[in-house]
């Protein structure tokens, strides 16, 4: 019985496992960076919550790991140098 339950439990908790992010975003909110400045509309949210943005010509994977609401803005806890790296 002990096996069963927590057979059940885990199964609970994978099923009810969400990003790590709490930031609420959606296609074509605009996203800041860490300094406040703008850097692109989301194109794209991932079913894992990440975004997906046009920077410099190039799709930019922003993680939801980074992301936040901050006085009702999209923020992310990178900069733009930051943002220009990620493939």
């Amino acid at each position: 019985m002990r096996k069963l339950s927590s057979l059940i439990l885990a199964a609970t908790a994978l099923s009810f496992t969400v990003p790590a992010s709490a930031a609420e975003a959606e296609r074509n909110d605009r996203l800041f960076d860490a300094t406040g400045a703008s850097v692109a509309k989301v194109n794209r949210v991932t079913d894992a919550g990440d975004l997906l943005v046009i920077y410099k010509g190039k799709v930019r994977r922003i993680e939801a790991s980074t992301l936040s609401n901050t006085d009702g803005k999209l923020v992310t806890s990178l900069t733009k140098t930051e943002i220009r790296r990620l493939d």
